[in-house]
């Protein structure tokens, strides 16, 4: 399988196909959307108006929803061009009439609804429930709207027609449907340009204008395109507008229906910094993969709340599977598994980042994520370190975490790329400020330094680390150890408190001041067998440094600190009894 090759519109018409072949998926087929829908206009066969009736559902806890409406495809508005839709719209264009108080406005929007539907009177024939809709528009006067029963609610929302007598909506009708698709879903009268598409290459009709996407976060309300050009500078060799990135009417319906799905299904969405990104399969068996990338990258793992059980068993579950190869097991390794991340841009969407693997190599590069994170000091039932838990050790507030990065970290753990160096500086950044070293911020040191330069940083203390840097942190730890054994831990003020930040940057500027305490911290243990085991310790790594540095560069201050957490989570280690006796004898 080739996924990696696939373009984002191709993998988006593949799932288009998907769910096409699903009944139960009840995917808009070409020509048709999926539509909020409020009320309707009942018609008497004669066109004269019979009622403006709410067809809201009402939930369970009482609250209204629209119907979501199979309706003719009207492909989106955009700027302030009047474009009606075929047999719906919103009171606006249906009625003449709105909310918005632009009365001018809405009736040449009536107008051009009205002159519309009369176009497709020859082509639509002797349907019943379309020759009441146009009696009806032929002697509708706009100013009637505001008389109507439920306008204060139904103005401005979208409404469908329907003939008293029958049961279905005019849309519905077979003949009104041939009609529309006959018509080929043209959004103006403009000659069709037919040429290769860059999709499928075969010669077809394309499309002018792409239809808009809607649910991006910070995007235009009233939906942005990917494929967009408008002005004279885009011209390439006379092809105006989307002329310039060719794609089928056909295949451009297909990949905005199945992006406006996406964007729509809260178990295929999630928000990651400023970007909006869907994901998918290629293969409905893998459908599990969907929900395990859901739990991982959404919102069901932040730090601040209580995490469900369930999911963490869930990942933590598809972790081992992949570590011990046995993915094969429950999964589709095999299934094309994609990443789409969208920003927006005024009317436009920017793609933010585009990752296309099987499901089988996302999982190992998870797998890869989760070993260069590894390190001492995970408590048992803690959840997997996904990426939104690793960007809150970024900033000191949720609202201050770069959204640039987010999307750096997205691409770098399912890319099996290098993590972004902004990552490693953010973290060394808030040690400095402070003084917290804590497993998250040291499995994040860990994974920088391991995947970025190769360097080999182990799971727990490493008391011959070749690096100098390494030692400083081990020594700083101690240091503060038998400070605290001192005190009993009830001091104000900490070797660390004071000195921490300019330990691990500056370290000659501070440590011989720092050994001088230790001398006095050390003659105030009362333990012998402690004070002789301490002094064993800071022998021992002082060994292997030969000078204080006067300065550490950005890495060797992030190996400083992870020496520091490995030192302290060492010394709460449980020791074998012999060690044991020793310290507290």
């Amino acid at each position: 399988m080739r996924v990696a090759s696939r373009s984002p519109l191709a993998a988006l018409i593949g799932y288009y196909r998907r769910l096409e072949a699903d009944s139960s998926q009840s995917i808009a087929p070409f020509g048709f959307s999926r539509e909020k829908i409020h009320f309707q206009v009942v018609l008497e066969p004669d066109g004269s108006l019979s009622g403006l009736e709410d067809i809201c559902e009402t939930t369970a806890r009482g609250k209204k929803l629209p119907q979501m409406l199979l309706v003719p495809d009207g492909g989106g508005r955009s700027g302030t061009a009047v474009k009606p839709f075929f047999c719906w719209d919103n009171t606006g264009y249906a009625l003449g009439s709105d909310n918005k108080g632009k009365a001018e406005r809405a009736e040449k929007m009536f107008a051009a609804f009205r002159d519309m539907h009369f176009s497709m009177r020859d082509a639509v024939g002797a349907d019943a429930g379309y020759m009441a809709l146009c009696r009806f528009l032929e002697r509708w006067n706009p100013n009637d709207a505001q008389s109507l029963p439920n306008w204060n609610i139904a103005a401005g929302l979208n409404l469908v027609f329907r003939l008293r007598a029958n049961e279905g909506f005019v849309h519905q009708s077979e003949a009104v449907q041939h009609a529309w698709l006959s018509r080929g879903c043209a959004d103006d009268e403009r000659p069709v340009l037919r040429g290769p598409s860059l999709i499928s290459g075969e010669v077809e009709d394309l499309a002018r204008l792409h239809p808009l996407i809607g649910g991006v976060v910070g995007a235009n309300t009233m939906g942005a395109a990917i494929a967009s050009f408008n002005l004279d500078a885009f011209v390439s060799y006379g092809k105006t507008q989307s002329y310039n990135s060719p794609v089928g009417v056909g295949d451009a319906f297909r990949y905005t229906t199945a992006l406006n799905r996406l964007l729509a299904d809260d178990t295929h969405r999630i928000r990651i910094g400023d970007a909006t990104a869907v994901f998918w399969a290629d293969s409905p068996v893998a459908g599990e993969a969907e929900s395990i990338f859901a739990e991982m990258f959404g919102e069901g793992m932040q730090a601040d709340v209580a995490e469900s059980s369930e999911k963490v068993d869930r990942v933590g579950e598809f972790l081992r599977s992949a570590r011990q190869g046995r993915i094969a097991d429950v999964r589709v390794p095999d299934a094309g598994f994609y990443v789409l991340g969208l920003s927006p841009n005024a009317s436009r969407l920017n793609v933010r980042y585009w990752l296309a693997a099987t499901v089988g190599e996302f999982a190992q590069r998870l797998v890869r994520h989760e070993a260069d994170l590894e390190i001492v000091g995970e408590r048992p039932g803690d959840p997997p370190l996904v990426i939104r838990r690793l960007l809150f050790e970024t900033a000191r507030e949720p609202k201050d975490i770069s959204p640039q990065l987010a999307g750096e970290m997205v691409r770098s753990v399912l890319g099996g790329l290098p993590y972004p160096r902004t990552l490693f500086s953010a973290v060394v950044r808030r040690i400095r400020a402070d003084g917290v070293v804590n497993h998250r911020r040291a499995a994040i040191l860990k994974a920088y330094l391991t995947r970025n330069l190769k360097q080999e940083v182990t799971v727990a203390l490493q008391k011959d680390h070749p690096d100098e840097a390494y030692h400083l942190g081990r020594l700083f730890a101690t240091l503060e150890k038998t400070q605290e054994d001192t005190t009993d831990g009830k001091l104000n003020t900490t070797i660390k408190d004071r000195y921490f930040g300019a330990a691990s940057s500056t370290p000659a500027s501070v440590f011989p001041q720092l050994m001088r305490l230790h001398q006095h911290h050390m003659n105030k243990l009362d333990n012998v067998g402690q004070r002789i085991t301490r002094e064993r310790l800071v022998g021992e790594i002082c060994g292997h440094i030969s000078r204080f540095a006067t300065h550490l560069p950005l890495e060797k201050q992030g190996l400083f600190h992870i020496a520091y957490y490995h030192q302290r989570q060492d010394f709460f280690t449980k020791k074998s009894d012999n060690t044991e006796e020793a310290e507290h004898a």
